[in-house]
């Protein structure tokens, strides 16, 4: 049952750090930070300012505090996915034995 948690929470986070990382570069890049050499998951590892020409449009503790909420989020939605997943299949294996 654990590594059936870990597989499934580990095939839901790929899919979430995916998905928010593209939205971050999509809403971030551009408009709170200038980065010329990076990519769509590049831009969602910080330090988001690291070389010559590239730098922060909003204050950097701004960009961080955004950056930590998608953090939680990018961590808390594939444990709930994994919970629900497993949750409504123990329901059905409950209701099949019945």
């Amino acid at each position: 049952m654990k590594l059936t948690i870990a597989v499934l929470y580990l095939f839901f986070f790929t899919i979430f750090f995916l998905i928010l990382s593209a939205i971050w570069h999509w809403r971030m890049a551009g408009a709170y930070f200038v980065s010329h050499d990076r990519g769509y998951i590049a831009d969602f590892l910080p330090p988001f300012v690291r070389g010559d020409g590239d730098f922060y449009m909003k204050p950097a503790a701004t960009v961080y505090a955004i950056w930590a909420v998608f953090m939680v989020v990018i961590l808390l939605l594939p444990a709930v996915g994994s919970w629900l997943v497993l949750r409504l299949h123990q329901a059905a294996l409950k209701k099949s034995w019945m």
